[in-house]
């Protein structure tokens, strides 16, 4: 396995502007390795916005973790208009995506995997949903990856002599956490000066996957029961 797993943006506008952004995330730990730093704004300081379940304190770590990472993304299109349509392409070692869509989708996915590879303790789950990074995925795409990573990770637990969640319930719990975390950063974005609506958009849109996924646990995924049972 490769000591670091690449990944590259590219947003190519219809009048031949482009902007890329790329990741970088460790293959052993599954966190994004850091870029050179931005100096930070205050938004990105713990105490700003700060998540109702943070584990952290600001003695021990100044600024949000999720907003570090995402401080850069978020100044490269503080500016631009969600509707605005662009040609995305995503670039890893095994192949190349590309998909025509508007700004805010394309930047849901470049946000999502900043976001799930920072050093917070509430995104840590979704490291290996990063790793398998699946651009312009789908809701039901998202949802069927999701659970279907999850209960990987709970037969090798069951293999380990370990205790399982095959309920699910744990899984129900973290996703609620997640929710949580979106909130905090969509009041953190609301805090920065921009002209654009795009980067506050992109991060709706993955609250409101974190929030379909919750609702078919609930519903225990009435919605797939035709593909899976016959």
């Amino acid at each position: 396995m490769s000591q670091t797993i690449d990944i590259h943006y590219k947003f190519v506008f219809e009048d031949g502007q482009d902007r890329s952004y790329q990741i970088a995330i460790d293959g052993e730990s599954g966190s994004l390795v850091p870029q050179k730093q931005l100096e930070l704004p205050d938004w990105t300081k713990l105490e700003v916005s700060k998540c109702s379940h943070c584990p952290y304190k600001v003695e021990n770590l100044p600024h949000c973790p999720v907003a570090v990472n995402l401080h850069q993304a978020l100044a490269t299109f503080k500016d631009e208009l969600s509707y605005r349509s662009c040609e995305v392409q995503v670039s890893t070692a095994a192949r190349t995506y590309s998909k025509t869509i508007s700004l805010q989708e394309g930047l849901f996915g470049l946000f999502g995997l900043i976001m799930s590879t920072s050093a917070c303790a509430h995104m840590d789950f979704l490291k290996p949903m990063a790793r398998y990074h699946l651009p312009f995925s789908t809701a039901e795409e998202t949802v069927i990856r999701s659970t279907s990573l999850y209960l990987l990770k709970q037969l090798m637990i069951a293999k380990s002599g370990g205790v399982p969640d095959w309920d699910l319930k744990n899984f129900s719990a973290m996703y609620e956490k997640v929710q949580l975390v979106n909130q905090g950063i969509i009041g953190r974005v609301r805090k920065m000066k921009t002209k654009g609506d795009a980067d506050q958009n992109a991060v709706v849109i993955l609250d409101s996957f974190a929030s379909l996924l919750s609702m078919e646990l609930s519903q225990d995924f009435q919605n797939y029961k035709s593909i899976f049972l016959k």
